[in-house]
């Protein structure tokens, strides 16, 4: 079992990102994984463009404010949950963006991909919660907020 507190690295959550459109937020999350030295195979302007390119066939905006823009590659057999929220109210249309959760995986998904998603989607749902979860100042209050959930789960068979 496994849960999301164990599953974000808080060297891959970003709070309170100056953003003016989520591309940018977007970009923020790509290149703050890049700084952190993981290895995918393909460049930081591939993995924007590929992750983009989802976002203009379907948008992965929740009613919640949660944005999920994810990507999956070829040869990357890992699984990597970066987050970030926004430092000033940031909308698509009339819709409030309030945190985005960017999962990059393997081209099947991987184990944790839509066992991640579920939970992400689930927490986003109890509003007063994710309002806190959203509003964190601190990577620990962030963290502490997080392990209320207590939510828990297994990869998925892969």
């Amino acid at each position: 079992m496994m849960t999301l507190t164990e599953l974000i690295n808080p060297e891959l959550l970003l709070l309170n990102v100056s953003c003016s459109t989520k591309n940018d937020l977007i970009a923020q999350l790509a290149a703050k994984i890049y700084s952190a030295d993981r290895k995918l195979p393909l460049s930081h302007e591939e993995l924007l463009k590929n992750i983009y390119t989802r976002e203009e066939i379907g948008g992965t905006l929740l009613p919640s404010g949660l944005v999920i823009p994810h990507a999956r590659l070829k040869n990357f057999e890992d699984f990597i949950l970066a987050v970030a929220t926004p430092a000033a109210p940031l909308f698509q249309g009339k819709q409030e963006i309030r945190l985005a959760a960017m999962m990059i995986t393997s081209q099947s998904g991987g184990a944790w991909y839509l066992e991640t998603l579920a939970a992400l989607t689930k927490l986003s749902r109890d509003e007063p919660y994710f309002r806190r979860l959203a509003g964190a100042l601190t990577k620990e209050d962030f963290f502490s907020v997080l392990r209320e959930s207590n939510l828990s789960f297994a990869p998925a068979n892969t």
